[in-house]
């Protein structure tokens, strides 16, 4: 055996080969590429050799206009990242959180509770009726001059040896033997350029579209929050998406709105790898805080939620950082400094993550309450009982009380507006604002798991660990490695045990989507971190310099190389917003034809966002507007009332419908069939519009409307 080469080193190889092997041959199911029957992950190495056709798409189209356009959305949103985390910093500088903290993690901290600030600031004037730009631009100047301030009688900040680094929870050096300069970092920037390239763009999901961003548009252009009884989703938790809102606001765009909005969603991402990194350097190593920013930052799920503005990367990071400051208290409280000001920061934080979705009670708040309860005891140990009950009830409290502040608002908005506080969930308990019995039967179908079943848990550990298709080759064989690894083990199974918790919940308690376990993967990265740094043996180190860059070369051909997201960074946005390939070609019609169009009636279509002429529609969980106007009704009724609501067009989709009734979908009401529409036709309500080429849907014009209505939505 070679020198330097050991048996546990042979068994590590061993492992990464098999698994390398299997992630590369593992078919493909989702993406451009499963067109072609039997691709699988290995075949996506194939971008490389097409070249221009895979990367020449980031110049298509480039103009100086379209460079404009992107320094336009990049101001806004650095503008308000920057006032986001002035006011964070001035929350920390008021509770004297910022104490026992370094400068990295003074700006991860203040930029995660800045951004939940102004997101509860956005709600709070979205609810009185006060979204006016120079409200909100005063407000910000206002910020940056206190801010600006008390900078100016600056206190030293603490070492990162201020902690008492015997902690249980901080590894010994020993233990993490693999040393990586900080320049590694750096690594991680064509991720990030590319990143905000893509978050620059018009969304393609259809959630995004549905309501992550339509919902702050409608905010918009009522110019209050209000509850809307058609749209289900936006009376949900929207933190991020205020952050969208406040944007439209600030720019008096909604359409630019909603671009810089995405761009400050996105920003979440490489805000998580900085987090990682100062988490990594405080409870292991600096080496483990790089390996585990570049392993996440390279994910392609991460890029994929990301940039489309979806919003389980945000969830991510509020989990992340609120379980960080939990540790951090946690140092203290074991060396004696219990503080419960580090509470308060992880309650705020954590109730970020109950703010941003439903899922982040269960996944933040409710497990780190727990922890906080453990540790609370065990700091005590030695103490009087009372002395234990009195430290626990005041730690609890800061927890939680800090928690209500990030999130309750949410919750007492849906309290006055539906009567519910958890709207639309819970309907046995609070029932809510439209909710029915039958609604929420259709509700629960869709949502509940799907089963219980052994040997569904098995196949879907296997699909969370290798099947996913956008997982990275990287993370789950190196956080494998940790797991193993004896040494320092407390914050690995700490770290470990929080990734299975998740896992558990979100097969115990969800409709198991994959990118629901997008909030887990930080954790997954700093295991893998972990595993990486376990060894500094010549050996190992010309492994994991091999297998990193491989590993990042191939995540930035997926995620740069229009497989897994829009790469035409820097094609006019104007050209994109009417691209075929991402709207409704009825909806191009409509935008086209706007001042033929007083309003349109949607029907089965819930993706309203590219529409530029005002539109009345529903989601599926919602009560059909249609059937509500044509049910039980006559034709010269039907007309009547598309006359008073001022519908000028009614678009069915028929495709929307067909997909909602196929099997194991959502399902939709049995009125909306072709029948009804054709009579409405044949009694000379309705006039078809000649089809257009492929589309699956059929446009309306009502022939009986009153005069055409100004709207501020066109």
């Amino acid at each position: 055996m070679a020198p330097g080469i050991s048996t546990r080193l042979i068994l590590v190889w061993g492992w990464l080969a098999i698994y390398l092997a299997a992630y590369f041959l593992w078919p493909l199911t989702s993406g451009p590429l499963t067109a072609h029957y039997g691709l699988r992950r290995g075949h996506l190495w194939l971008a490389l050799l097409l070249g221009d056709e895979t990367f020449g798409r980031w110049f298509e189209g480039i103009e100086f206009s379209s460079l404009v356009q992107r320094g336009q959305i990049l101001v806004v949103a650095t503008a308000i990242f920057m006032v986001a985390t002035a006011a964070g910093w001035i929350g920390l500088r008021l509770f004297a959180i910022d104490r026992r903290l370094t400068r990295l993690e003074q700006f991860v901290f203040s930029a995660g509770v800045g951004l939940n600030l102004v997101s509860l600031a956005t709600l709070a004037l979205g609810l009185a009726g006060a979204l006016r730009s120079d409200l909100f631009i005063v407000l910000g100047l206002a910020i940056v001059l206190i801010t600006a301030a008390i900078r100016l009688r600056p206190r030293p900040d603490a070492a990162l040896g201020n902690l008492d680094e015997t902690s249980t929870f901080v590894m010994p050096a020993a233990t993490i033997p693999l040393s990586i300069s900080p320049r590694w970092l750096w690594l991680a920037a064509p991720f990030v350029v590319v990143l905000l390239g893509s978050a620059m763009l018009p969304p393609f999901d259809f959630d995004v579209r549905e309501y992550h961003l339509q919902a702050p548009k409608e905010f918009f252009q009522a110019g209050r929050i209000t509850f809307l009884p058609h749209n289900v989703y936006a009376n949900m938790p929207l933190a991020t998406e205020m952050l969208s809102l406040a944007a439209m606001v600030v720019t008096g765009d909604w359409w630019i709105g909603a671009l810089v909005g995405k761009t400050l969603i996105t920003g979440f991402a490489p805000l998580t790898a900085l987090a990682l990194y100062a988490a990594g350097r405080r409870l292991a190593s600096a080496s483990v805080g790089v390996l585990a920013a570049l392993l996440y930052i390279s994910i392609p799920w991460v890029a994929l939620v990301s940039t489309q503005g979806l919003v389980e990367g945000a969830l991510a990071f509020y989990l992340l950082a609120a379980g960080y400051a939990v540790l951090v208290w946690h140092i203290g409280a074991a060396a004696g400094q219990r503080s419960w000001r580090s509470l308060v920061l992880a309650g705020f934080l954590a109730g970020g993550a109950a703010a941003t979705k439903y899922p982040g009670v269960v996944y933040s708040v409710l497990p780190l309450a727990a922890y906080v309860i453990y540790a609370s005891l065990r700091a005590g140990v030695d103490e009087s009982n009372s002395r234990r009950r009195s430290d626990l009830a005041r730690s609890l409290a800061a927890f939680l009380l800090a928690c209500a502040a990030g999130c309750g608002l949410w919750f007492a908005k849906n309290a006055v507006l539906t009567g519910n506080p958890t709207y639309p969930l819970l309907y046995s308990w609070f029932d809510g604002e439209t909710r029915t019995p039958e609604k929420e039967a259709q509700w629960s179908r869709a949502h509940r798991p799907p089963n219980y079943d052994p040997a569904d848990l098995t196949e879907r550990a296997l699909q969370a660990a290798i099947g996913s298709d956008w997982l990275s080759p990287l993370v789950f064989p190196l956080a494998a490695l940790a797991i193993l690894r004896r040494p320092g083990r407390k914050l690995t199974l700490l770290s470990a045990g929080y990734l299975v918790y998740l896992f558990a919940a979100w097969w115990l308690f969800t409709h198991r989507i994959d990118r629901f376990l997008v909030p887990a993967l930080p954790l997954a990265a700093l295991l893998a971190g972990i595993g990486a740094a376990g060894s500094n043996s010549p050996w190992w180190r010309g492994t994991l310099a091999v297998l990193m860059g491989l590993g990042l070369a191939f995540n930035f051909i997926v995620i740069a190389g229009g497989q897994l997201v829009d790469n035409r960074y820097l094609t006019n946005l104007d050209v994109l917003r009417a691209d075929p390939q991402r709207v409704e070609p009825w909806h191009l019609y409509l935008n086209a034809h706007a001042d033929d169009v007083a309003r349109v009636l949607l029907v089965g279509d819930a993706a309203p966002l590219d529409l530029q002429v005002p539109a009345t529609y529903n989601t599926v969980f919602d009560d059909s507007i249609f059937e509500r106007l044509a049910r039980d009704r006559t034709e010269v009724e039907v007309g009547r009332a598309l006359d008073e609501l001022g519908i000028s067009h009614v678009f069915v989709s028929w495709r929307e419908i067909d997909r909602y009734r196929s099997p194991g979908n959502y399902g939709i009401t049995n009125f909306l069939q072709p029948k009804v529409f054709d009579n409405l036709v044949a009694e000379g309500v309705l006039e078809r519009l000649p089809a257009i080429p492929d589309d699956s849907g059929a446009m309306f014009r009502v022939l009986r409307r009153a005069a055409p209505t100004a709207d501020s939505g066109r």
